[in-house]
């Protein structure tokens, strides 16, 4: 910053110079013409033009690089606060509804944002949470490709799974908060709350692709038949409701 003041400073007294030679040379004399020339004359006032030119571009040198310094800077401040603000507002909305899918799925980004070391496990955490999400369409096209609303209460079945899945994402979410804004890496984290909620959502997950199994076996023998035995389906969904009314998850190490 120093150099770029004695800078703008060096092209001040230079451009000063180069227009008291432009003045001089316009107002010359007749004895001055006589002295050096019309010619003379002339050189002196492109000799002016020039050095008040090279004055002009100095003082330019000097003030570009720091006004467009304080552009750049207020422009971060500015990334800065949207930054923040939409991050308060992330963190707010999620803590109003930790069980809601879409609101995890952000406040995994947001941690992920404020802590690359948290990168793998919050993207195994997402690997979860799109498996649901597949698992969760390919149970809703099928039944609405075959008009099954007999077993819409699958459905109910599969989304309190989900929920489960988020109780247990909340635990993980709760254990990173401690290291979120630090350099500190996932290894600091407690690694029994963080395996044992991840192995129970792969239990969850387990469960609702052998549902899906069971609901297409169904479908078909209904659609073949007529009629379709539910007692193997209704056994199932009795054990999945059973695991769904618990929050504990199972222990693990890390």
């Amino acid at each position: 910053m120093k150099k770029l003041k004695w800078l703008r400073i060096l092209g001040a007294i230079v451009a000063a110079i180069g227009l008291i030679g432009i003045g001089a040379s316009s107002l010359a004399s007749s004895a001055m013409i006589v002295a050096i020339g019309i010619r003379g004359v002339e050189a002196f006032k492109v000799a002016g033009i020039i050095t008040a030119a090279v004055g002009g571009l100095a003082i330019a040198g000097g003030t570009v690089p720091v006004v467009t310094g304080l552009i750049d800077s207020q422009n971060r401040r500015r990334e800065l606060e949207s930054h923040r603000e939409k991050s308060r507002k992330s963190f707010d909305e999620y803590a109003k509804d930790s069980l809601n899918p879409e609101r995890t799925r952000e406040r995994f980004e947001q941690l992920k944002l404020n802590n690359p070391h948290l990168t793998k496990l919050v993207d195994i955490c997402l690997s979860q949470m799109d498996r649901m999400d597949t698992c969760q369409a390919r149970q809703q096209s099928l039944l609405t490709a075959n008009e099954a609303i007999y077993l819409e209460d699958t459905v109910t079945v599969i989304n309190e799974s989900e929920r489960r899945m988020c109780r247990n994402f909340r635990n993980i979410i709760n254990c990173c908060i401690l290291i979120e804004d630090t350099d500190q890496g996932s290894e600091q984290l407690d690694g029994d709350i963080i395996n044992s909620s991840l192995a129970d959502n792969e239990e969850e997950l387990k469960s609702v692709s052998t549902l899906l199994k069971y609901s297409v076996a169904y479908i078909n023998n209904y659609n073949r038949n007529g009629v379709s035995d539910r007692s193997e389906l209704d056994a199932w969904l009795k054990i999945m409701k059973s695991s769904t009314s618990g929050d504990n998850a199972k222990g693990g190490k890390l």
